[in-house]
């Protein structure tokens, strides 16, 4: 991950904390293969001869690989939970 990008995070993370509001961080970094992996989630998709289409689960993303800004390690997701971090409330 992009040093700027993950100092960034952890300030976030760390001013939201003390304003009561808790986050959590679900993805960074992604290779080209787990972005493949996400981007044939209901649809048909083939990459470097290997079939990734999995029709079983949710779309999550329009990008193929090399299209998110997670396969350069300057993107995050993250979602925010409840105080004890048993419940997501936000994302």
């Amino acid at each position: 991950m992009n040093s700027v990008v993950k100092a960034s995070t952890l300030e976030m993370i760390k001013r939201a904390y003390k304003e009561g509001i808790y986050a959590q961080i679900s993805a960074g970094y992604r290779s080209m293969e787990e972005q493949t992996a996400i981007f044939g989630q209901v649809r048909f998709y083939s990459y470097k001869g290997k079939n990734y289409s999995n029709l079983a689960k949710p779309k999550v993303t329009n990008a193929k690989p090399g299209q998110s800004f997670h396969n350069f390690g300057v993107a995050i997701d993250f979602f925010l939970v409840s105080e004890d971090v048993k419940t997501i409330v936000g994302y």
